[in-house]
């Protein structure tokens, strides 16, 4: 396929409304919602995000595992259990279910968010991510190398590292994740999920490495394979970044974030 006829494609897979592509089913939480019920929820059905509604069925807010990791906003009272109003962010970015793909990329590379929440009607009716977008690039074939599209350098962390360290440098950070290196090799992650659990541990389990407690949930593809293929594999196996390699060694990642960028290219 040509470079114009990629952009083509691109731009026609842009016009396609946000229903083609979000993920339907959605997975709500109410604000009296305990954050362990919500961390278990995100666990279970492999989400990064709930939005919360309160009991006439409105959108009152969004809680994330990046609302958990930091935990609870303000003074409760000491022996209240938290709950998802506690943690929520009260602005939640959405979308209308019949706005052009194109529009709901560009508005979430524009906001720096994850996903947005489709509306009908004024109804929360679905969540697009950009693991969901991954869809969209695979439909368009777009055949540009990772290498091109992908972000360097990689926050990373050494396997032998402290657990305590990793939550800390994750935290710091502000990012979804860390890399987890035997040398110059990716081993694993140790996102903010890994990093929700660890908090639980002791002082004395969190001198353990972060090995012991990383995700084995990973995918290396070297740095010449074509962008829709990629996709594909996000798709295929769920996960929601990919590892850019050369030889063994680690060059880059690709995120949802990387992949939205190419269907706004053409618009």
């Amino acid at each position: 396929m040509s470079y114009a006829a990629g952009l083509d494609t691109v731009t026609k897979i842009g016009t396609r409304p946000v229903r083609d592509y979000m993920s339907k089913g959605l997975v709500v939480a109410r604000m009296e919602t305990p954050l362990d019920e919500v961390r278990r929820t995100l666990e279970e059905r492999d989400i990064s995000a709930v939005p919360v509604l309160d009991h006439a069925g409105k959108l009152r807010g969004i809680v994330s595992m990046s609302d958990l990791l930091h935990g609870p906003r303000g003074e409760g009272a000491p022996d209240a259990m938290p709950v998802a109003s506690d943690v929520m962010e009260s602005e939640v970015i959405t979308i209308d279910d019949a706005a052009p793909l194109s529009d709901a990329a560009t508005r979430m590379l524009t906001k720096q968010i994850h996903r947005l929440v489709v509306l009908r009607e004024g109804t929360p009716v679905g969540i697009l991510s950009t693991r969901d977008t991954a869809r969209a690039v695979l439909a368009a074939k777009i055949e540009k190398p990772l290498r091109e599209q992908m972000s360097a350098p990689v926050l990373t962390v050494d396997l032998g590292e402290s657990i305590h360290s990793a939550i800390g440098r994750l935290a710091a950070a502000g990012v979804r994740g860390l890399v987890v290196l035997d040398g110059r090799s990716p081993v694993g992650v140790f996102t903010q999920l890994e990093a929700v659990k660890a908090r639980a541990l002791t002082p004395e389990l969190q001198r353990m490495p972060v090995e012991e407690v990383m995700s084995y949930e990973t995918i290396c593809l070297d740095v010449s394979t074509p962008l829709y293929r990629v996709a594909g594999h996000m798709v295929q196996m769920r996960v929601r970044r990919v590892l850019a390699v050369e030889h063994r060694e680690l060059r880059g990642i690709l995120s949802g974030f990387d992949l939205l960028s190419t269907l706004t290219a053409a618009t």
